[in-house]
């Protein structure tokens, strides 16, 4: 059975050949950018929900067709007039795109100066927000939220929280405060591009630190502010039955 970047790529292979136009052609078209087509064709990409909303535009089809979710490439058309509609017809609202599931693995473990002052190591997780592994199904309570992302978990450094292989579901715009489990997005203290991210407990933040606590092993241990480029909430589970 094909998964869904197979058959992403099978489709917009399809699409690209009945265009007779090239891939980068097409990509620049859809992004501004060439590679879009090339690394969904090698399989490397699967594209954030209004990246396909574009892909199938200059596709000619739709967004549910490159998913496999239809078996019609046609985008649909009315075959009545204005004056034909009936006026207690309610048009069908379009079909909203999953949750980004995207990409991260097990990464080295960062050096880090607990509450004695002593120096320990936490586990951290590598992180790539452009890589796509594939969508879940979004909550009702996430419907229009399209900065949600979702993540696996690794490592043992947050049992019996959260284990390793579990699926989480982040959200940017939700403030984290003390308490809450929250995804750190860490830069190399340089610049802003993220390298990494920690998975822990927000003991509290100040303009200076961000201070965490981890269970395995436990410890609580304090990050500087300017290598902290993003820091969101982990959502629970309890929130996500609404």
């Amino acid at each position: 059975m094909k998964n869904e970047r197979e058959i992403l790529a099978e489709r917009v292979r399809e699409r690209v050949d009945a265009s007779g136009r090239s891939p980068r052609d097409l990509s620049i078209e859809a992004i501004g950018k060439p590679d879009l087509i090339r690394d969904i064709l090698r399989g490397k990409r699967m594209p954030t929900g209004p990246v396909m909303l574009k892909l199938a535009e200059v596709l000619d089809t739709t967004t549910e067709y490159l998913l496999g979710l239809t078996a019609s490439p046609d985008q649909v058309q009315s075959e009545v007039s204005i004056q034909d509609v009936r006026r207690d017809w309610i048009p069908e609202k379009p079909t909203e795109l999953g949750i980004p599931l995207v990409g991260t693995g097990d990464c080295a473990e960062l050096a880090v100066i607990d509450e004695s002052g002593e120096e320990i190591e936490v586990e951290r997780s590598s992180f790539d927000p452009e890589y796509h592994v594939r969508y879940i199904k979004r909550p009702a309570v996430l419907a229009g939220d399209r900065k949600a992302y979702a993540i696996y978990f690794h490592g043992s450094s947050m049992e019996p929280r959260f284990f390793a292989g579990e699926i989480g579901i982040v959200q940017p715009d939700r403030h984290a405060g003390p308490g809450d489990f929250v995804l750190v997005q860490l830069n190399d203290g340089t610049e802003d591009a993220v390298v990494s991210v920690l998975v822990k407990k927000l003991v509290r933040q100040t303009t200076q630190y961000v201070e965490l606590e981890q269970y395995n092993p436990p410890t609580v241990f304090r990050l500087p502010r300017r290598q902290v480029s993003h820091l969101h909430r982990i959502m629970m589970p309890n929130e996500l039955l609404g």
